[in-house]
């Protein structure tokens, strides 16, 4: 580890995501704290907590961000960052959060720190499949996720999901952020086996905000999420036309988890349809039989090596594209059991 970094501290490392953070981190010889509100925790942290931060950190400290859910997130862990002078890379997937950090661009700049956000499948591998892709000036981006629900079924993400449907939701189309409904306008997606064709319905994510600034020529940028759960589409559809079907599902989220956990699918993965102005198409599928959730913490946990290691000169407020270099992120996810396939 460099004198420039400290300490290393997986916030949310009680969770699925934190926890598979920390085993990758410590896999590659690295040594990790553990911060959460909970009292198995190294440290004990609320991330939407000024106090509890600016108590625990220090500068020159690096923060991985992994206490899901953002959508229920302040942005207090990086407004403490900027002030005690520690760098933060964090997984979020949603789109008002991503809105609330870049709202502090111009302050993280200043401050000299390093704020990496959206450093998972949504945005930075995103960013790396469209690199990829060998398409220099997309105007099409779809994202096609089928989560493996009997490893990522919890109250927390279940609710993200059921907030989502049959609200309001923000997507790029047309060169704008536009609203349209929620969990609407089904489109299916050919992953290979195991995990074979799926169905997607419309989600917000924060590609719809990222993506667009990295390449200008992108004029629609959307994800569709499978439940790739026997039945739950259908119940998700219904959910959607009636509030007290979503209501009723609401409040048998612990239940359904538990369901998820125990009958859901073990593989998982995501898909991607990359296409430019001339009509060409790439599609590749990331997928795994059992580890695919790796996927949504490799890029956090490339970029913290590359800090430690003192190979991560950028800093301020660094976008998706640059979080990883996109060869070194496919290696390593073909060595942790995640394959990568081009579609025709």
């Amino acid at each position: 580890m460099t004198d420039d970094v400290k300490r290393i501290v997986v916030v949310g490392g009680l969770g699925l995501f934190g926890r598979t953070a920390v085993e990758q981190l410590r896999d590659l010889g690295l040594s990790v704290i553990t911060a959460s509100r909970g009292p198995a925790a190294d440290w004990r942290i609320d991330a939407n907590d000024p106090e509890s931060i600016r108590a625990t950190m220090r500068r020159g400290d690096l923060v991985l961000d992994a206490a899901g859910p953002f959508h229920a997130r302040s942005t207090a862990l990086i407004e403490a960052a900027t002030e005690v002078g520690f760098d933060v890379i964090d997984i979020n997937d949603d789109l008002g959060y991503a809105e609330r950090v870049l709202a502090l661009e111009r302050r993280i700049d200043g401050a000299g720190i390093r704020v990496l956000s959206s450093a998972s499948s949504v945005s930075a591998l995103a960013a790396s499949v469209v690199r990829r892709s060998g398409i220099a000036e997309p105007v099409r981006m779809s994202a096609f996720l089928a989560p493996a629900t009997r490893h990522t079924a919890n109250a927390g993400t279940a609710l993200s999901l059921l907030r989502s449907v049959g609200r309001p939701i923000r997507v790029f189309r047309d060169g704008r952020l536009q609203t349209v409904p929620g969990w609407s306008e089904p489109r299916s997606f050919d992953m290979p086996a195991p995990i074979s064709p799926i169905c997607g319905r419309l989600f917000e994510s924060a590609d719809a905000l990222y993506l667009p600034r990295i390449w200008p020529t992108l004029r629609d940028v959307a994800m569709y999420v499978d439940t790739n759960l026997p039945g739950t589409n259908a119940l998700m559809r219904l959910a959607a036309r009636w509030p007290a079907m979503k209501r009723l599902m609401e409040q048998a989220v612990g239940l359904g988890t538990r369901v998820a956990r125990r009958f859901g699918s073990q593989a998982g993965g995501i898909g991607y349809e990359i296409e430019d102005d001339e009509g060409r198409v790439a599609r590749l599928a990331i997928f795994s039989e059992n580890k695919s959730f790796v996927v949504a913490v490799a890029p956090a946990v490339l970029a913290a090596r590359a800090i430690v290691d003192g190979r991560f000169a950028a800093r301020g407020f660094v976008s998706p594209d640059r979080h990883v270099e996109s060869t070194n992120l496919f290696e390593f996810l073909a060595a942790s059991g995640i394959t990568s396939a081009a579609l025709t």
